[in-house]
């Protein structure tokens, strides 16, 4: 049976597809979410690509944004994956600048990340609940707070490989209402992607659109 790979994005853990995974297993799809390390972006890939080879034949693999960058790169190459699935995600080109793709639009999140002297960044607390859970209440936007990790900054840079999406069908879910990766520079990176859809939605639509994100990716298994 075909499986379902989610891969999370940037600060979070697997724990941010407990929702998704529960519609999941309610209709009976074979899932697996990735814990990155977030202690490097090879460390990253490596930690997904496990995941994928697991999975074997006709995974559909759903990167969330920083997994976006991570997915196109883990699943490059294989002969595994069906389907990648950005959800308000990086899909980027090969040593494509993110400072290039996102510097044209504004995001609160670039007012909001602080880098330590060790080179890791961190998401100011004040602002998690507007740039990431807008749609979420207070309550459940500082549970989330509390789980977010630190990163180092270096995986967000350019990476050389030639991304999965160049040669595996792809779908790209633009946030409309996202405050930390701009519509405007989603739009732009979804043009890259096979097909698009669009939700009226916050960055973090596993925690209010759970339903709707099963029912993608298990429509996602049978294209």
């Amino acid at each position: 049976m075909a499986e379902v790979v989610l891969v999370h994005g940037a600060w979070h853990g697997a724990w941010c597809w407990d929702k998704v995974v529960a519609e999941l297993d309610r209709g009976e799809t074979a899932n697996r979410a990735v814990d990155l390390p977030l202690s490097g972006f090879e460390e990253d890939v490596a930690a997904t690509r496990e995941v994928i080879d697991e999975a074997g034949p006709g995974a559909v693999v759903c990167g969330h944004s920083y997994g976006g960058l991570v997915i196109s790169a883990a699943a490059s190459g294989s002969p595994d994956v069906a389907r990648l699935v950005y959800l308000a995600a990086l899909m980027t080109e090969q040593d494509e600048d993110l400072a290039d793709l996102l510097g044209a639009d504004s995001s609160p999140l670039m007012q909001a990340v602080e880098v330590d002297e060790n080179g890791y960044i961190t998401v100011d607390p004040a602002r998690i609940h507007e740039v990431f859970y807008a749609d979420s209440s207070a309550a459940e936007a500082d549970r989330c707070a509390a789980l977010l990790r630190p990163m180092p900054a270096s995986a967000m840079s350019a990476h050389a490989a030639p991304p999965a999406w160049l040669s595996i069908p792809s779908t790209y879910v633009i946030c409309g209402n996202d405050k930390a990766i701009p519509p405007s520079s989603q739009r732009r990176m979804a043009l890259r992607a096979t097909s698009t859809v669009e939700w009226p939605c916050d960055h973090s639509p596993f925690l209010t659109r759970p339903t709707e994100i099963a029912t993608l990716l298990e429509q996602a298994l049978t294209q």
